[in-house]
């Protein structure tokens, strides 16, 4: 019988499956089920029917589609994050291991850019870029080297020589 571990609101709940051919959707509102079920104040919700949610991969991040059956769009022992509409991440958390995936549910495109000349991407500049903080914007100088890389691959690829022979 296939088991996954699902994340949803910082508990994680082991759900038992009898029958693959369920599908995600139906893990979801287990999960969601056996939530309300361990909560004194039943999580905040007065039934799973009130619950609206994606379900998510916690390696990898992949969005699932709640139609598609747990035999093909996961493997037994699985680890999946339940991710209830409007609940949202800490800022400061980067998901690297099941014991911390906070996931968005909703998109925020950052509003802030920060720009890359080649030479000056700090260890703090990447992973601020990994949390979504900026979007990124090439400088003049950089977007000429860009440029300059592509014309000499276009002219080795035209003359047929070097690595990059076509055939």
């Amino acid at each position: 019988m296939p088991r996954y571990t699902v994340h949803v609101r910082g508990e994680w709940l082991a759900v038992p499956c009898q029958d693959a051919q369920l599908t995600v959707g139906w893990l979801g509102r287990e999960a969601v089920r056996r939530y309300i079920k361990n909560k004194p104040d039943n999580g905040g919700f007065t039934s799973v029917d009130d619950a609206h949610f994606l379900v998510r991969r916690c390696k990898g991040l992949g969005l699932l589609d709640n139609e598609d059956r747990l035999e093909v769009a996961l493997e037994n022992n699985e680890f999946v994050e339940v991710v209830i509409e409007g609940d949202a991440m800490s800022p400061d958390f980067i998901p690297s291991q099941p014991e911390g995936v906070y996931l968005y549910s909703k998109y925020r495109e950052p509003e802030k850019y920060i720009e890359l000349d080649g030479d000056r991407l700090t260890t703090e500049d990447l992973v601020n870029l990994g949390k979504g903080r900026y979007k990124i914007k090439l400088t003049p100088t950089a977007e000429k080297r860009v440029q300059k890389s592509r014309e000499v691959i276009d002219s080795i690829i035209k003359e047929k020589t070097g690595s990059f022979r076509s055939t």
